[in-house]
């Protein structure tokens, strides 16, 4: 069945994180008052629940109240761990939830932008205008189109990050809320290799993460997240009883190559390479690429994606092929990480805003020479 097109000035494929978050900053453009945008979702429910876990050092582009704040990391050195304290740095957890409804806050007050439920089956990007059609037929164009949406043949990674988060409530004291526990590979020294974190909400209860980091692109079935984190509180914690509050699960893809645009069609959230490539976080990078879209949109016409220094890019690649290959120096690599002391300078190294000073400090306490095994460049 034929549509007659309906026409914007932006089209958003996707009211996730990333489409919503663009939306949102495009709503703050004072240039872009007047702009129609469609946003096009199916996601079902509007307030799905996930935990979110991120740093900020007072640049997070977006008012957030965390459900918990953390000022000192436990980081994992080997048979033991070490605690460093964040000067300028915070860890956060907060949930989807609240983080949906402040960017709702502003983009429902916006008479401009319009929801849609549906499926986007195709996007065709022309010279000066793009076309986008949902599954039912109905047709729409736009002068840009931002897609968050999985394409077609999928999201194509060597690697796949894919996890639990388990809120647990235990008999007595246990956690320290002031402290997180940041990348813990005890008791997870085995095939398969997985690590944890804990976000302590109180003495008694915190959320706690683990993950592993395989080959493929579907997650293993065999490998069970519930007993491997019994087994980590009942080894590393000594917390033999516990009740599960909630659980989550889902994977992310790692070492997505940074996407360019299309014309007008283009990429954006974690299927353009938003999420960082060798820790899967990507909360507020995600944040800052719809930020940056909009702002170059609104003072040029033209929204161009930040892509990450070549320097980076060089830093990432060996790491991922250590896990893909090695994951057993890639344990001993990411543990080293923190050996300078300085979590901050780690934290902003992961956010890729260090110089190569910095990193060249950051470098002398690492194994980098792991790095320059030919087959990690292959």
């Amino acid at each position: 069945m034929t549509h007659r097109a309906q026409g914007y000035d932006v089209i958003i494929a996707g009211g996730g994180l990333a489409g919503r978050s663009l939306a949102y900053f495009l709503s703050r453009e004072p240039d872009l008052a007047g702009a129609r945008i469609l946003i096009i979702d199916d996601a079902g429910d509007r307030y799905p629940h996930r935990s979110l876990i991120y740093w900020h050092d007072n640049a997070l582009p977006l008012p957030l109240s965390p459900a918990a704040t953390f000022t000192s990391l436990a980081v994992d050195a080997g048979p033991a761990q070490r605690v460093l304290p964040l000067t300028r740095h915070r860890l956060c957890l907060t949930s989807s939830r609240p983080v949906f409804r402040c960017l709702d806050d502003v983009i429902d007050a916006n008479p401009h932008i319009t929801r849609l439920d549906g499926h986007v089956s195709r996007v065709r990007a022309h010279a000066d205008s793009v076309e986008v059609v949902l599954s039912d037929g109905r047709l729409f164009t736009a002068s840009h189109c931002f897609d968050s949406t999985v394409p077609p043949g999928g999201i194509k990674a060597p690697l796949l990050m894919s996890g639990e988060v388990r809120r647990v409530r235990t008999t007595h004291d246990v956690f320290d809320p002031s402290i997180a526990t940041f990348i813990d590979f005890r008791s997870g020294e085995h095939n398969p290799v997985h690590f944890h974190c804990v976000l302590p909400v109180t003495a008694r209860e915190a959320v706690v993460e683990v993950t592993r980091i395989t080959r493929g692109q579907v997650p293993s079935p065999e490998f069970s997240f519930e007993q491997a984190t019994s087994a980590y509180l009942r080894q590393v914690w000594g917390v033999n009883e516990f009740s599960s509050v909630s659980v989550e699960r889902g994977s992310i893809p790692l070492g997505v190559r940074p996407g360019s645009a299309r014309g007008r069609h283009v990429r954006i959230g974690s299927p353009s390479g938003a999420v960082k490539a060798t820790t899967g976080y990507g909360f507020t990078r995600v944040l800052r690429q719809a930020q940056h879209i909009a702002s170059t949109l609104a003072s040029t016409g033209s929204p161009h994606t930040p892509r990450p220094s070549p320097r980076f890019r060089w830093y990432d690649r060996p790491v991922l092929k250590m896990w893909e290959h090695d994951p057993d120096h890639a344990v001993q690599f990411m543990r080293s990480a923190f050996a300078s002391g300085d979590a901050d300078l780690v934290l902003d190294f992961l956010d890729e805003r260090t110089s190569f000073a910095q990193e060249r400090s950051l470098f002398t306490a690492m194994p980098v020479t792991t790095l320059l095994q030919p087959r990690l460049w292959i």
